[in-house]
């Protein structure tokens, strides 16, 4: 399994617009690590998380052919994690051509929330409505936590979120690799620790919005990160030489890339970049 990171900012991207902050100042300066955009993961380059913003010039910059893509999952429906108007290319009106059938898994709330961002692009657009199933030749495969669906060879489980009604963290595994891919939540629940016992996990992404001691809604500081990486790992889930990589990262009291990852290597994980690629499993 090859796991690439086409993107690891939070809602407004790395630099933010107009702001001077030190993470800000030092993507402007030095670019690379520190230019972030909006978080998205690309398995064996045809399995996407997440559908956001600015998959084509990640695509572009890493030799990401999207067109391979043929299973796409959803964590949620806020506009820095979904595009409406990358998926309503598929329809005939945009004279898309080669177009191949799409796996969608998302929870039936996202679905709905989906299809309201998607009517905005083209009134009446419903991932709700077979009719535009067809049209955008997409198969939707509701999840909830617990369940699981066999996508293009692997299993995907959709795991509980503290984030928003109907978030999903994933699983998405094969006969030897794990990995969990846990942006936009909070501390992971009871239900979630239980279910995630039943694997071994190679890789985890968590999220890690805030920096040092900075508190916000719906997500993780870097303190709180750490603790739930040391935790996976004290429940014998993420494998004892398995990986763990913070994304979805803002400006937020969160100093350059060199800085922050020395703060995460102290503590256990690493920090996540634009373009990283990880090959699992570990040899």
């Amino acid at each position: 399994m090859e796991v690439t990171f086409l993107g690891t900012a939070a809602a407004t991207a790395c630099p933010m617009v107009f702001c001077s902050c030190p993470m800000c100042s030092a993507a402007w300066k030095r670019g690379e690590k520190d230019l972030r955009r909006r978080s998205s993961a690309l398995v064996d380059g045809d399995l996407i998380i997440d559908l956001g913003p600015d998959i084509m010039t990640a695509a572009f910059d890493f030799g990401a052919d999207v067109r391979k893509i043929r299973v796409w999952l959803q964590t949620h429906a806020h506009s820095d994690h979904f595009d409406a108007g990358h998926l309503i290319t598929r329809w005939t009106d945009y004279a898309p051509e080669g177009l191949r059938p799409l796996d969608l898994a998302a929870s039936p709330e996202t679905v709905r929330r989906m299809s309201e961002r998607l009517s905005l692009e083209e009134p009446g657009a419903s991932l709700e409505k077979a009719e535009w199933l067809e049209r955008l030749k997409l198969r939707v495969h509701p999840l909830r936590h617990g369940d699981s669906a066999v996508l293009s060879g692997r299993l995907v489980t959709a795991v509980e979120s503290a984030h928003d009604p109907g978030a999903l963290l994933y699983v998405v595994s094969d006969s030897e690799t794990a990995f969990l891919y846990a942006t936009d939540t909070v501390r992971l629940t009871d239900r979630a620790m239980d279910l995630l016992k039943r694997f071994r996990l190679d890789l985890v992404a968590i999220d890690h919005t805030y920096g040092p001691g900075i508190r916000g809604g719906g997500h993780l500081n870097a303190e709180q990160a750490a603790e739930e990486i040391a935790r996976l790992r004290s429940e014998g889930i993420l494998k004892p030489e398995g990986l763990a990589f913070a994304t979805h990262i803002s400006h937020e009291g969160m100093p350059p890339h060199e800085e922050l990852t020395e703060y995460a290597r102290a503590r256990g994980y690493g920090i996540a970049w634009d373009g990283l690629r990880i090959r699992l499993p570990l040899r």
